[in-house]
């Protein structure tokens, strides 16, 4: 029998708190898409403190805070001490400001969470847990293990313990398997990996890059004096990565956002703007073809030709933009020789479609009697020729240059590179057709 009709039958509280407790809280919120608002409320007041917290864990922080303010603020206190310092730092950074500080007046300085509101969205600080497993570099081996033991309910990982000296400052980590190993006398410094850390104030794009290259589980987060001062653990790293992917791809689509649960209206609003941006960036095509207007009238089998060269030109740029942005996300990056391969690669390909338009242009003038079907055929070709091996310059040096200047490269959006290639294309196309053909042909 699922919750749905359970909720409906005249199963007690009791008998429902029992069955929410044997499920994983991750089930519960899976189906609140199925249930109605009144029956969501009855679970929420079912549930205990640690599994409401837990439950609210596994929601997006803006639903989770809408639903955690629907509680009173003395239960709001009791619920944020449960969830994880990073959890509910997310959640409260949706509050509005009066709501936000109102909670966090109530909740004690020393409050995990309350540390963590204090450092900038998407850097390491924010994704931080400060709630790790800390041990000092002369703990045997025997006391490293009862710290585990002991704080194993309270900690978010147990996988990795920490090793700071006397004053705090990072000197490795010890991951389970080589403390279940180790034997006396070894202390904590004789058994200790030195690994790859963050700063607490490195960006999303560093911390993604990270994961790529060393593949951690737990990367530990110092400031700049070397101090400890928390972690990002596992699954806060698959939530960075996929965060980054996801906006990456609502960049290159000039979207606000994609939440496929937005409201038709809502999601219409919040696109139309960079809609308009895109439709204001294309008038300069209007205007460039408002200006062959006669070469146009003239050679009127050119206009069949036109979305040819767009799109071939489009295509390339954003499979060369593709390219660049994943391999910007490399260690090494990206330099100029990739770009000259990008370039090359373009020449290539573009003479192999060019050839095909070539004949392609000519076979078409000629059954429709244009008069000089080869110079159309040259026109066509030679344009979309030039316009290939220019796109991917432009795919890859737009990227790069935002990189070099510490802008987000993926800001270098498909719409945005594409109508910039359309306009050079559309110059190229007609500028040579005016030359070649002038007024002299007619159909």
């Amino acid at each position: 029998m699922d919750i749905r009709t359970l909720l409906s039958s005249h199963v007690t509280d009791k008998e429902l708190k029992s069955i929410l407790e044997d499920m994983h809280s991750f089930d519960i919120v899976s189906m609140f898409d199925t249930l109605e608002a009144h029956e969501i409320e009855r679970i929420k007041n079912i549930l205990s403190t640690e599994q409401f917290a837990d439950v609210l864990s596994y929601l997006e922080p803006e639903d989770a805070a809408i639903m955690l303010q629907t509680q009173s603020l003395e239960e709001q206190v009791l619920v944020v001490q449960n969830l994880e310092p990073d959890d509910a730092a997310d959640i409260i950074n949706e509050y509005g400001r009066n709501e936000k500080n109102e909670l966090i007046n109530e909740l004690d300085k020393a409050e995990p969470v309350v540390q963590l509101m204090d450092y900038k969205a998407e850097t390491a600080g924010s994704y931080m847990n400060n709630d790790i497993l800390m041990v000092d570099c002369a703990m045997d081996f025997k006391s490293t293990t009862k710290a585990i033991i002991k704080s194993a309910d309270d900690l978010k990982s147990v996988k990795t313990v920490f090793v700071v000296d006397s004053l705090g400052k990072y000197l490795g980590q010890i991951n389970l398997k080589a403390l279940i190993r180790a034997k006396a006398p070894r202390i904590a410094l004789d058994i200790l990996e030195s690994e790859p850390i963050l700063n607490v104030y490195d960006d999303v794009d560093t911390i993604v890059k990270h994961i790529k290259h060393y593949g951690a589980y737990d990367i530990g987060v110092v400031d700049d004096n070397q101090k400890l001062l928390g972690a990002i653990t596992t699954d806060d790293l698959l939530d960075i990565y996929r965060d980054e992917a996801v906006e990456d791809i609502e960049k290159l689509s000039f979207l606000p956002d994609t939440d496929i649960k937005t409201g038709f209206i809502k999601g219409a609003f919040k696109r139309l703007p960079w809609l308009l941006i895109l439709m204001i960036i294309s008038i300069p095509l209007a205007l460039i073809t408002s200006n062959y207007e006669e070469i146009l009238a003239s050679v009127v089998i050119l206009a069949l030709f036109q979305p040819l060269l767009l799109d071939s030109g489009g295509n390339v740029a954003s499979q060369t933009l593709a390219v660049t942005l994943v391999g910007l996300t490399y260690k090494e990056g990206v330099t100029f020789k990739d770009g000259l391969k990008e370039t090359l690669s373009g020449v290539i390909s573009g003479f192999v479609m060019s050839a095909m338009a070539f004949i392609a242009a000519y076979i078409l003038s000629d059954m429709l009697l244009v008069d000089s079907p080869l110079l159309v055929a040259i026109v066509v070709s030679l344009s979309l020729w030039l316009t290939v091996i220019i796109s991917p310059i432009i795919g890859f040096i737009i990227p790069m240059v935002l990189a070099k200047l510490k802008f987000d490269p993926a800001t270098a959006a498909g719409p945005f590179i594409t109508t910039i290639i359309d306009i050079l294309c559309l110059v190229i196309y007609f500028g040579l057709a005016t030359f070649l053909l002038g007024g002299q042909v007619h159909v």
